[in-house]
């Protein structure tokens, strides 16, 4: 699967959230009833914040991760999308040092990204229980306790609201045993979960690890980005699996 490195992802991500806001501004009183008439809705985002979008109302506020999708039955979404797990977990710190280097050293694409792919794979293959339980508790459950999750399909105009700490998810991150599956991917590999019985619980989640920009930008031969660096990503798949888990702690609208 290809991921666009040239910012139109960022743009399309964007206009789902102006298009969330208007749909907000005319439905929060019905999700939220404890909304007064005065509320509004302010865009955050960027670096320093970890929901998309708040809901304020007095001393009210509502924290909104916005996931857009054209169409839920295909593709996923980003948890994570980060080169800060690659700084604590030893195989990451060495995979995050082996890109550099060959940002460095090379500039063939092909050889650049065969030695990527080789790296990622290392690194993927020597992650731990313990190091994935690391990296889903800080950068996943931390980072979206209190939040509420809406997931957008713009081909339909369909919402799903829900709160991320009454989820399935977050239950077997804080619970269960977290492994890597290794399949097909090079730099990819799914995620599972055993609880207490032995019972293997499959989320859809997936780690990826690569770089943020692209081999190009890896090597300066990119025009639409200057440096690439490695980063830890943390997908959510199948998400139709992800709705009808949550049963009735989702709400369409």
């Amino acid at each position: 699967m290809a991921y666009k490195t040239d910012g139109s992802s960022h743009a399309t991500g964007i206009k789902n959230e102006d298009d969330l806001i208007e749909r907000l501004q005319k439905t929060a009183r019905t999700l939220y009833p404890q909304l007064s008439d005065d509320f509004e809705i302010v865009k955050r985002g960027g670096t320093n914040f970890k929901q998309d979008m708040e809901i304020v109302d007095g001393d009210t506020t509502i924290l909104i991760s916005a996931k857009k999708k054209t169409d839920i039955k295909t593709g996923s979404f980003d948890w994570v999308n980060s080169s800060s797990a690659t700084k604590t977990i030893p195989c990451l710190k060495e995979f995050a040092k082996t890109v550099k280097d060959i940002g460095d050293l090379h500039d063939l694409k092909g050889s650049a990204k065969l030695g990527v792919l080789n790296a990622s794979h290392k690194a993927l293959s020597e992650l731990t229980s313990e190091d994935i339980r690391s990296i889903l508790q800080e950068h996943v459950s931390n980072k979206n306790k209190g939040m509420k999750v809406v997931i957008s399909e713009t081909r339909t105009g369909k919402n799903w609201e829900y709160d991320f700490e009454d989820s399935p998810l977050n239950n077997s991150i804080q619970n269960h045993t977290p492994r890597v599956q290794l399949g097909d991917g090079i730099d990819s590999a799914k995620i599972m979960f055993e609880d207490d019985e032995g019972n293997t619980i499959d989320h859809g989640l997936r780690i990826r690890v690569v770089t943020n920009n692209g081999i190009g930008a890896l090597i300066g031969k990119s025009k639409a980005n200057k440096s690439s660096q490695g980063v830890v990503k943390i997908q959510q798949d199948n998400i139709p699996g992800l709705i009808s888990g949550l049963g009735n702690k989702i709400r369409k609208f």
